[in-house]
């Protein structure tokens, strides 16, 4: 197929690692950045940005819904990777001029929180053919459908082969990027009081990521480094610590996230907050394991710091996801599948 993706583009964005995928898979792809030229992961929006941020109204500086009608004829489908700024009057145009072009929203936020939706993207849901999300309850009729998404599909979270394989590291890499307990993500207040905790109770974790700034002095066993990794960094660290924390988000209701299978993928031994959901897909004991709160999360780090049987566990948890189809590829294979089925 013909296809153009839409997204950002920055190093730690997954949309380029979906283009790549689809590029594996022997498609045609076209990736239209909705980001201004010149910014990054860490680029700084101005005061008129966040405005418009607050007002759901982003604006799109790029152009990246002109480009994007300018350019569908000569493709088969649009897909929109939670590119919020792109107007519905952009989707029309591009219709027009390729009337049997499919377009596709994706999206790993909750889309029931204002926040992660703009007013554009409210407006455009009818005009999507299937709009997928990676939060089960999002496809439930009164969530997207309610909104006006005529097909949802929800699917599980995967990783890319190529950025998220196992890394061998040195001895001074190791000290340098590792840690006893080490946790890659955003601020959130449930996750800082999870951390505290483990640092109260002697077990020393280190944290990487944003927001974390007013945790920098909160315990002598807590180091704050105060920055977000990715790529080769991302997996050093996973390589690197004894024990690597994967938190839900809260306020994304979540019931797993990228990092769920994005840590086992990189043969790192995970300890994930429970859900349901994501003890249906990594078995828990076996290929990874599992706490409620923090005196589960205290005593699973307490545990396992100590026993032997870390690496096995790690290992197990390494081919459910390299095996089991939660490759970027496997699911765009199950999401195009579903895109020749539409009407």
């Amino acid at each position: 197929m013909r296809i153009i993706m839409v997204g950002e583009t920055h190093h730690g964005s997954r949309t380029p690692q979906r283009v790549q995928a689809l590029r594996d898979l022997g498609h045609e792809v076209t990736a239209i950045s909705t980001m201004p030229q010149g910014w990054n992961e860490q680029s700084r929006p101005g005061p008129i940005d966040r405005m418009l941020y607050r007002l759901r109204l982003p604006w799109d500086w790029p152009g990246a819904g002109r480009d994007m009608a300018w350019s569908a004829p000569a493709h088969d489908l649009i897909v929109l990777d939670n590119a919020r700024a792109i107007r519905p009057s952009a989707l029309r145009a591009a219709r027009q001029a390729a009337p049997d072009i499919k377009i596709l929203w994706f999206s790993e936020d909750d889309m029931l929180n204002p926040i992660h939706r703009s007013r554009w993207t409210e407006r455009s849901l009818e005009l999507f053919d299937l709009c997928i999300t990676t939060k089960s309850f999002n496809a439930e009729p009164e969530e997207l459908p309610a909104l006006g998404a005529r097909r949802v599909l929800f699917v599980n979270n995967t990783y890319c082969p190529h950025a998220h394989r196992p890394i061998a590291i040195s001895d001074e890499e190791s000290i340098r990027w590792g840690a006893l307990v080490s946790f890659v993500g955003s601020f959130e207040s449930p996750r800082a009081t999870m951390v505290l905790e483990l640092a109260r109770a002697g077990i020393p974790v280190r944290v990487w990521g944003n927001g974390w700034s007013r945790m920098q002095d909160a315990h002598p066993a807590l180091t704050i480094e105060n920055r977000p990794v990715y790529g080769d960094d991302y997996r050093r660290v996973v390589a690197a610590s004894a024990i690597n924390l994967c938190f839900l988000r809260h306020a994304n209701r979540d019931r797993q996230t990228c990092r769920s299978i994005e840590i086992p993928a990189m043969g790192g031994f995970m300890a994930h907050e429970y859900s349901a959901e994501m003890a249906a897909l990594i078995v828990p004991g076996r290929e990874a394991v599992y706490f409620r709160d923090a005196g589960e999360l205290i005593a699973q780090c307490r545990a396992w710091l100590q026993a032997p049987g870390r690496a096995a566990i790690a290992l197990a948890g390494h081919r459910r996801v390299a095996e089991g189809g939660f490759s970027h590829s496997a699911r765009w294979r199950e999401i195009l599948d579903q895109v020749k089925r539409a009407p």
